[in-house]
């Protein structure tokens, strides 16, 4: 798809429009199906497209292609991330990093420590993750883009109920809403354009989530209607996204030991995340699973446990 020996002697803005056009195509594929429906898509655009930072000298048309190869690598970190090629993540973040880092453009250096933070993440490791998303606070503040810290302010929140820091967690989730008020007039970049409305109120329910497992039941009966609302407001091409929602969904039911809801919201987060392409969506379900586990006896979570133990050990998805 990709020529990597028919680059131009010198690069020009067609060339930039180019790789930002294809990254655009590539980022809504990742967003509805998953990192395996685009990374090697991806990696054959990187190779068209890296050669080009050597064509010409240092000028407005460069930084511009800087940021938008550093923001390409950037999916291919995360769509290998999704597919559980960490190695692969990392050495693409870095990349991403160097280059944004080159071209001055603080939000997607910002953006880039996001992304590395939800891969510690996501692997349980809450204080490197939270490590990350401060580290990239102040580059966020600095850029000016009221977004990109509300971004970090919400998953630093996130961090913080994984680890049952209770008032950390509501306070930084708090600051995260502000922040994301604030950002309404804003002409968002690309990388940052997922984090609309129904994924703020998502976050507030992964939050409340963790906080019901780590501090005081209670808080299901909150994170219930705000994963509700994320559902609803939800797009048509975010079905990633709204898998993790329902599982999360099910297991605040689970939580507050209504089974049979629970394995109702299970079944339809397991059927919209059969045809994706992601290894995360599968580690998803595992606390799901374990709270169907727990109330093993009853007849509805033992199914639940039964489908869920079927869709995380089949092959679509795993890398």
């Amino acid at each position: 798809m990709f020529n990597a020996d028919a680059f131009p002697a010198r690069v020009d803005k067609t060339d930039v429009r180019h790789v930002e056009t294809l990254t655009s195509a590539l980022r809504a594929l990742d967003h509805e199906y998953g990192g395996g429906s685009c990374r090697d898509a991806c990696v054959a655009l990187l190779r068209w497209a890296n050669p080009l930072l050597d064509t010409g000298p240092p000028g407005q048309v460069v930084r511009r292609l800087q940021v938008a190869i550093a923001d390409l690598h950037n999916l291919a970190g995360w769509a290998s991330f999704d597919m559980g090629l960490l190695e692969s993540a990392h050495l693409h973040f870095g990349r991403a990093m160097g280059l944004a880092r080159a071209s001055g453009n603080s939000a997607l250096e910002a953006n880039i420590h996001y992304r590395m933070g939800r891969v510690h993440l996501h692997y349980e490791l809450a204080e490197d993750a939270l490590a990350s998303f401060q580290r990239g606070l102040p580059i966020a503040q600095a850029s000016g883009s009221t977004l990109a810290v509300s971004i970090l302010h919400a998953n630093e929140a996130w961090a913080f109920a994984k680890m049952g820091a209770e008032r950390q967690a509501l306070r930084q989730f708090a600051r995260a809403q502000d922040e994301f008020e604030r950002s309404a007039a804003e002409d968002a970049p690309p990388w940052a354009r997922f984090f609309d409305f129904a994924d703020l109120v998502s976050i507030g329910g992964m939050v409340h989530t963790e906080l019901a497992r780590t501090c005081d039941v209670k808080y299901a009966r909150s994170a219930i209607p705000l994963l509700t609302r994320a559902i609803s407001s939800g797009g048509e091409d975010a079905s990633r996204s709204q898998s993790f929602r329902l599982a999360a969904l099910a297991v605040n039911y689970l939580v507050q030991n209504e089974a049979e809801q629970a394995g109702e919201v299970g079944r339809q987060a397991i059927e919209l995340s059969g045809p994706i392409r992601s290894a995360r969506t599968r580690d998803r379900m595992r606390p799901l699973k374990q709270e169907a586990e727990r109330l093993r006896g009853n007849a509805a979570a033992d199914e639940l446990a039964a489908r869920l133990g079927k869709f995380m050990t089949a092959s679509q998805g795993a890398a």
